[in-house]
C-alpha cells in the first residue's frame, strides 16, 4: 500500500493518510482482513507524527472501514493490529 503526501497547506496529514486507506480500500488494492501498517511504522516511513497516523486510523474505524484487534505478542506485551473490514 503505498501513501504519499502531498501539500500540508492543502489539508492536514490525517486526512490525506485517512482518504488514500479508504481510497485503497474502496479500489480493493488493499484487501478484507489484511493487516495495515502498524501507526507507528506508518509515520515513520512517511516521516509524521504517529499521532497523525492514530487519528487517520480512529477516523477510519468509526466509518467500519478498518478493525482494531488487540492481543499479545510473542514475549506477551501488548499489541494493536489494524485490519480492513
Amino acid at each position: 500500500m503505498k501513501i504519499e503526501l502531498k501539500d500540508r497547506t492543502q489539508s492536514p496529514v490525517y486526512a490525506q493518510v485517512r482518504q488514500q486507506i479508504e481510497d485503497h480500500i474502496r479500489n480493493k488494492t488493499v484487501a478484507s482482513g489484511e493487516s495495515l501498517p502498524s501507526p507507528a511504522s506508518l509515520a515513520q516511513q512517511l516521516s509524521v507524527d504517529k499521532g497523525e497516523i492514530q487519528r487517520a486510523y480512529y477516523e477510519l474505524e468509526h466509518l467500519g472501514m478498518i478493525v482494531k484487534h488487540t492481543g499479545k505478542d510473542f514475549l506477551g506485551k501488548p499489541k494493536v493490529e489494524y485490519r480492513v473490514k
